[in-house]
């Protein structure tokens, strides 16, 4: 036997049928033949599915069944005679390890072994000293291609781990940058002398306020946000009313705007003005209500002193930011105040009349008109917003009519473009962070070679349909499935084939198997689960049928294939309806795998169901 390491070199119970032709294997070489003799034993000997050996004292075979023929690329009588050593790698060291296992009795583990054509397979062995004096037995199996999936595995598992790690830096980059951006859009937003709101249509509890709610109310943003009623508090009692039918009304229009009085935190009584919207999602339900309120104490004196005195009013309005002039049913404008934010007039000779379309785009200045004339024929002040290219930049604008006698109004313009702006902003980063949230989601859950779901989505599944199964005692099934003799196929016909060979078998299954519920998923290399929930064995029977059915009839040629000319699967069944007091699916998973070896075992191209168990 070849050398081990010291935790190898163990000692273990009989596994993989030696127990039972320990006697075979001592009564053929005790009868002196260099195979079991005619008995039930030698049935059992020569039918055995793994490689067993008789080696003497030398380490020489004097007995094999036809399965270590056929493991070791030997006829029997090529195979007798033969010595371990002639087997394993040329740099191991056989005669000390082979002294330790006669002394040890009993060894087992995995074994590389180097054939005549030159191959190298790897083998799983269990052996036992002296089952005869002078005669020892030794078990082998072939698991090459389980250990080359193994690897495959590992490879891919690793790659998908790049991969996550890779993405999770991309979106904490990203993150990075939302974030920045939204300090960016906060710093904006504070930076405006009017207050911008958000609260719940329902609760009235306030979403998100910014500084400016400092100056015009004298109150933080934070006690806002954690008093819901603290707004209304605020009011005059006679504006109240006003507001709520207001908040009420949004409900059936876009926006309202209204003026009112507040009451400042050290008592002052002051004049803002208000304008909401209601902001609804897709589905026309209400998200939240946005707004601005802006302190027009200053505005609103200005107004009052107009009453009075001429020329105090005019020197109020002149400290005014926003653009304000008298306009006339004509559509001539009888008198211009620019506070120096909005200067698209010049100023105008108190001897010359100038119409609002003179030097102001034509469908702006005829809906400014219309709102004009709107206003005069309502007696009601209008709102609307616009926007303007200034210099080859777009501006935004808000303009309000206040109607002052049957033909003239008062239009006041404000420049709103750094407000939309931040609006424009906020939204498109919301749609960025819901797009890398949906791509990391689905990189995170989804094969990316077969565009169904992977082997942590698998799990997930799983475990969740295993809870819902045991708590409601109905069945699971579980079906594994494996691409018969996929490894030529792709040696032959190149890995890119290979890739489209396991497309193409992940769209079958997905295309039969379409239940809520249901879920197919790869679980590795051209291995393949389906997870069936409230399943018995017949309809996971009649799942495998039609999936053969749909296989066959894409006409998949596989030359290399030793069970047929087109591609061909092979199925492990297990159907169990869990107890109250079993936890874990795990043994489910493993029974489906031995299922799907015995399908193997059994010349592949077909489905075996794996035992039940409780």
């Amino acid at each position: 036997m070849p050398a081990k390491s010291e935790s190898e070199l163990q000692p273990f119970p009989p596994k993989l049928g030696e127990e039972s032709f320990v006697v075979a294997a001592s009564e053929a070489v005790e009868d002196g033949s260099a195979s079991p003799p005619s008995q039930p034993w030698q049935t059992l000997f020569e039918s055995a599915l793994d490689a067993m050996l008789v080696i003497n004292d030398a380490g020489v075979y004097v007995a094999a069944n036809p399965a270590a023929c056929a493991l070791l690329e030997l006829t029997q009588e090529a195979l007798i005679g033969r010595r371990i050593a002639d087997f394993l790698l040329l740099d191991t060291e056989f005669e000390p390890a082979w002294q330790e296992f006669l002394a040890i009795g009993q060894l087992r583990g995995e074994q590389l072994m180097r054939l005549e054509s030159g191959r190298v397979k790897t083998v799983e062995f269990a052996a036992t000293a002296h089952v005869y004096p002078h005669h020892h037995l030794s078990v082998l199996r072939d698991i090459s291609d389980r250990k080359q999936a193994e690897a495959e595995r590992n490879a891919l598992s690793q790659q998908l781990e790049q991969w996550v790690i890779s993405s999770a830096e991309k979106l904490e980059i990203t993150e990075a940058e939302l974030r920045s951006q939204q300090q960016r859009i906060d710093s904006i937003l504070n930076s405006l002398e009017c207050v911008v709101w958000s609260i719940d249509p329902s609760t009235l509890k306030t979403i998100y306020v910014n500084a400016a709610a400092h100056s015009v109310y004298g109150l933080s943003p934070e006690a806002f946000l954690a008093d819901a009623g603290l707004w209304f508090s605020c009011l005059h009692p006679d504006d109240l009313p006003l507001l709520m039918a207001d908040i009420e009304a949004l409900h059936h229009q876009s926006k309202v705007d209204r003026e009112y009085r507040i009451f400042h935190a050290d008592g002052t009584q002051r004049w803002v003005r208000g304008q909401a919207c209601l902001v609804r999602d897709k589905a026309g339900n209400p998200l939240r209500i946005d707004g601005t309120t802006v302190d027009i104490s200053d505005r609103k004196q200005a107004e009052f002193a107009l009453q009075d005195n001429q020329a105090t009013q005019q020197a109020i309005l002149e400290a005014i930011p926003d653009l304000l002039m008298r306009v006339n049913r004509d559509g001539y404008i009888l008198n211009l105040i620019s506070g120096g934010e909005i200067t698209l007039y010049g100023p105008i000779a108190a001897d010359q009349r100038q119409s609002v379309y003179q030097n102001f785009p034509q469908d702006l200045a005829d809906q400014r008109m219309h709102y004009v004339r709107l206003a005069l024929d309502t007696g009601t002040r209008q709102h609307y917003e616009h926007a303007i290219d200034l210099n080859g930049k777009l501006h935004y604008e808000e303009s309000r009519v206040v109607p002052l006698t049957d033909a003239e109004v008062l239009v006041i313009v404000r420049d709103i473009t750094e407000r939309k702006r931040a609006e424009a902003t906020q939204a498109d980063l919301n749609q960025k962070l819901k797009l890398v949230n949906a791509e990391l989601n689905r990189l995170a859950t989804v094969d990316g070679l077969t565009e169904i779901a992977n082997r942590r989505s698998f799990d997930q599944a799983l475990d969740l349909e295993w809870q819902r199964a045991r708590r409601q005692q109905k069945f699971l099934a579980l079906i594994l499935c494996d691409i018969d003799y996929f490894k030529p196929y792709n040696d032959n016909y190149g890995h890119l084939a290979g890739d489209d060979c396991l497309r193409q078998v992940a769209r079958v299954l997905s295309g039969v198997v379409n239940r809520p519920g249901d879920l197919v998923a790869r679980y590795g290399g051209e291995e393949f689960v389906l997870l069936l929930p409230d399943t018995d064995l017949e309809g996971g029977v009649e799942v495998i049928e039609k999936i053969q059915a749909a296989i066959a009839q894409c006409h998949l040629p596989h030359a290399f294939s030793e069970v047929s000319s087109t591609l061909t699967l092979s199925f492990g069944l297990v159907c169990h309806c869990p107890s109250v007091k079993e936890h874990s699916p795990r043994e489910l998973i493993h029974r489906a795998d031995l299922a799907l070896y015995q399908a193997k075992a059994q010349g592949r191209n077909g489905y075996a169901v794996g035992d039940s168990f409780g």
